[in-house]
């Protein structure tokens, strides 16, 4: 445990000492970059990710001399180096986007050709966090590889927002990532962690508000992305398998704001890669109104779940227990906090919509318990009101049947329902369905809603198809009742069938 120590101690020196020079170099030939962030850059000079690669790569070189070489004791330098290698790719593409600007889609690009590469050299995700299932197909191992190291990669970038934030968050994901690679017991990504962490100190003193030196995307990029297959390498190495989650987990406060951004744009209707000052240390910043204040509730939100991550790498029986303990922290975070308007909007018609939703199964389930109750009903006047009372409860305001190419006066008469007279279109839309059985006419239900009404909280496909047939076939068998035992007497057959092919002729 000493030789690391000395390693934390020899990184924060290095980049304590070649910070200052970069910052003369970053005024010497005006390196402040455009301003994307809202932070005064006027004479503040960006690339503090390449104070932050020197200090490890002269780290590197330094231990490289001092440590024995791969084997029971020592680091694996070519794994060291492959890590590292991507990685320098994406700096030189921060370093570009400093000083000139990058596109998206530059950016887009070049992460993931980088990403791709640390995937040829062997960093890929063989297995599924926390569930453990083997991933056996390359095409997919590939796939969420890319994903996942873009997604840490921009989450550390977007929340580059304030003095000391991303390379504070990243201090403590690299802590939480270097003791579980220390109980795994791989001396190189050890070695690669608490340097990293050790010249993350270093670079804080220059980099807190306010600050002498920004992180640049030179260093969110690069961090991001050392830090994202980092988390890909140790959960490859894993022998446990809550120890998959520990380095995913660590990210949380990074990928939390970068997903509370993408759901904020979703919903507000701007485009996903459009920069806005919701995050959430604009949130804190306008709550507090103290860079310093922000910065260190997020620092505390980072630890807790820099710390959670370790709890549950010994134990499966504290997973329950972390997950809630996480998601009320996070829970009181963000409503007590941090005032975030799309979410609240969003999150109370989510509301709406589960009870909405218990509404409609339980009218499904109303509407087929009347159907059922209408097959048992023993006559027309009982059946018109079991129907009417199913209306009522489903919200229809009024109804009304016209029955129609009965003989003679035998149609009978039922009465209009409704809390809203049927003459009122004004106010209201209406539906007319016509009722028939076995081929016969029978007449017209006519439905009536009033128009301030919400929407209908049923499928009305199964008025039509449930609710509506049972009444139908007590429509048909009061017809044949009221038709038949009049036409018995003699001479009656033949007005029966005049009576029946005059009702098909009137349904045609």
């Amino acid at each position: 445990m000493k030789i690391f120590i000395e390693i934390f101690v020899a990184g924060a020196l290095l980049c304590w000492l070649i910070t200052p020079l970069v910052i003369r170099v970053g005024h010497r030939f005006r390196l402040y970059g455009p301003s994307r962030d809202g932070r005064n850059q006027e004479a503040t000079p960006r690339l503090g990710g390449l104070a932050i690669f020197l200090a490890i790569v002269l780290a590197g070189v330094l231990l490289h001399f001092a440590l024995p070489a791969a084997g029971p004791g020592g680091p694996d330098w070519a794994m060291l180096l492959s890590l590292l290698f991507p990685a320098t790719l994406v700096l030189l593409l921060g370093i570009y986007d400093d000083i000139a600007g990058a596109a998206p889609w530059q950016k887009l690009v070049i992460e993931s050709l980088a990403a791709s590469i640390a995937w040829w050299m062997g960093i890929r995700i063989a297995a599924l966090p926390v569930l453990g299932y083997p991933i056996h197909s390359l095409a997919l191992s590939f796939l969420l590889t890319v994903f996942w190291t873009l997604a840490v990669t921009n989450a550390l970038n977007l929340i580059d927002g304030l003095d000391g934030l991303a390379a504070g968050i990243a201090f403590f994901v690299t802590l939480a990532m270097f003791i579980v690679a220390l109980i795994q017991g791989d001396s190189a990504v050890c070695v690669l962690t608490i340097t990293v962490a050790g010249a993350l100190l270093g670079f804080l003193r220059f980099n807190t508000a306010p600050a002498r030196i920004f992180l640049g995307d030179t260093g969110s990029l690069f961090l991001g992305f050392l830090l994202g297959t980092l988390a890909v390498y140790t959960t490859e190495k894993s022998s446990t398998l809550l120890a998959l989650a520990v380095p995913y987990l660590a990210f949380g406060v990074p990928l939390l704001d970068t997903s509370l951004a993408i759901v904020r744009r979703l919903l507000s209707g701007r485009p996903v890669f459009a920069a806005d000052c919701d995050h959430l240390h604009h949130k804190l910043l306008k709550v507090s109104a103290s860079p310093r204040v922000a910065v260190t509730a997020l620092y505390g939100l980072a630890a807790v779940f820099s710390i959670g991550s370790l709890v549950i790498v010994r134990s499966t029986e504290n997973i329950l227990v972390l997950m809630i303990v996480l998601g009320g922290v996070t829970g009181w975070f963000l409503t007590t906090r941090v005032q975030c308007e799309e979410l609240v909007a969003f999150s109370a018609y989510l509301a709406r919509a589960l009870r909405s939703q218990r509404r409609v199964v339980a009218n499904q389930i109303m509407i087929r318990k009347a159907s059922s109750n209408l097959e048992k009903t023993s006559g027309l006047e009982q059946s018109w009101e079991v129907l009417t009372a199913a209306l009522g409860a489903l919200d229809f305001d009024g109804a009304r049947c016209r029955l129609e190419g009965w003989p003679g006066d035998s149609a009978p008469a039922l009465p209009a329902w409704g809390s809203v007279g049927l003459d009122s279109p004004e106010h209201s839309w209406s539906v007319s369905i016509p009722l028939q059985s076995g081929g016969l006419s029978l007449g017209v239900l006519q439905l009536q809603r009033g128009l301030a009404k919400d929407r209908m909280l049923f499928q009305f496909s199964s008025v039509l198809d449930t609710l509506i047939p049972p009444f139908e076939e007590r429509l048909r068998s009061e017809y044949e009742n009221r038709t038949v035992l009049p036409y018995s007497l003699p001479g009656g057959a033949a007005r029966l069938e005049d009576s029946l092919l005059a009702n098909s002729r009137g349904g045609a």
